[in-house]
């Protein structure tokens, strides 16, 4: 199922899922009954930020109550080690957005 972003208030979303995958660029998940889905812009354009604090803004809306950066490391393969059997996934839990003072 392709998840648009202007439709995610017709959705129980239950956590957002901000997948790191390069230096500095973000890419939103989001799960809606226990299912992860990739965020599109449009039907060509998933949905991308180069600024993490942008990209979480743009969901405050929705009151998702869980909220993750996740990332997983390419590192042992770069420098031609083996793949890992494991999987090096690392979630950081990143809480509640903090409201602005005066807001």
């Amino acid at each position: 199922m392709k998840v648009l972003y202007k439709n995610l208030p017709n959705y129980n979303v239950s956590k957002l899922v901000i997948n790191s995958l390069d230096c500095s660029l973000y890419q939103a998940v989001v799960v809606i009954d226990g299912i992860e889905h990739v965020v599109w812009e449009n039907d060509k354009k998933s949905f991308l930020s180069r600024s993490l604090l942008k990209l979480r803004e743009s969901f405050d809306h929705l009151q998702i109550g869980e909220t993750v950066l996740r990332h997983e490391s390419s590192y042992d393969e770069m420098i031609g080690q083996p793949r890992k059997l494991q999987s090096n996934r690392m979630e950081l839990d990143l809480g509640v957005m903090p409201k602005s003072i005066g807001s």
